[in-house]
């Protein structure tokens, strides 16, 4: 018999024990000791597979309820600098990096190395006490991934303050025409007006001249030169493959509703149906 104790309540990890596979020949019995959860795992074969099994429970486990609600409190206590709504955004991302494929495979394998070496000596374990005593290693990887969401965080939030500045300029702008065709082929942006007549000549070239030349790039004149023409409708013509790119990404952001996709066209020759991003 394993005895596995926790400080939690039943309902916290009832998902993971209702859809756990540990195997045949297992019995599994619950019991209330003061204030701990014990799952006690009956089986007659103590074999390499049992405790195997046994492991990879417990790491789930410990990673789905120790390891997160130990982020929670590191950000919380911690991160002074961040408000209630900040901090809930940085657990949330650290609660995803936690689970990202890159993200905690060797120390996923450690602890179900530990976990292993733990059960197969003895008939009891108290998980609460195992992280705080035999998983001390876990405190340099949780300060990791928190650092590395507070990363994520900080380039999200710059992002946001950069769309709300070009959001401010469109605002104050008075639209000179009514509608814009865009269209993204090659890397290359192309404007037209509503009658496929391109935008280009002196209008554009002063938008070049306004930018520094410093660093100055396709993207960044792109960009400008909607802010400065300030189209009621934008219609971007782009090909599936790229509709999601980072450009296309900022046109949608800062213009909203005032963007659609372009299902096709003498344009551009589209031919596959583009749906409108939502």
């Amino acid at each position: 018999m394993l005895s596995i104790g926790l400080k939690e309540n039943k309902v916290h990890i009832e998902d993971i024990v209702n859809n756990y596979d540990f195997g045949e020949n297992i019995e599994i019995k619950e019991e209330k000791i003061n204030d701990r959860f014990f799952l006690k795992f009956y089986n007659e074969y103590k074999d390499e597979n049992f405790y195997n099994n046994l492991s990879i429970f417990i790491t789930e486990i410990i990673i789905e309820y120790y390891l997160k609600d130990m982020i929670l409190k590191e950000v919380f206590m911690n991160y002074v600098n961040f408000n209630r709504e900040e901090k809930i955004e940085i657990v949330q991302l650290a609660y995803k990096n936690l689970y990202s494929e890159e993200g905690i495979t060797k120390e996923r394998e450690l602890i179900f190395k530990e976990v292993y070496d733990y059960i197969s000596v003895t008939n009891m374990m108290l998980i609460d006490g195992f992280v705080s005593f035999r998983l001390k290693s876990m405190d340099e990887m949780i300060n990791q991934i928190i650092k590395r969401s507070i990363d994520e965080f900080s380039a999200v939030k710059e992002y946001r303050e950069f769309i709300n500045i070009l959001q401010y300029f469109v605002d104050i702008q008075e639209p000179k025409i009514d509608l814009v065709n865009v269209l993204i082929e090659n890397g290359e942006y192309k404007l037209y007006d509503k009658d496929n007549n391109k935008i280009d000549g002196d209008f554009l070239k002063d938008i070049i001249n306004e930018l520094s030349e410093d660093g100055i790039n396709k993207e960044d004149i792109l960009i400008s030169s909607l802010i400065t023409i300030a189209p009621k409708h934008i219609i971007i013509h782009v090909t599936e493959e790229h509709k999601n790119d980072e450009i296309v990404d900022i046109i949608q952001n800062v213009f909203m509703e005032n963007v659609d996709f372009c299902k096709g066209c003498e344009l551009c020759n589209i031919t596959v149906p583009l749906n409108k991003k939502k």
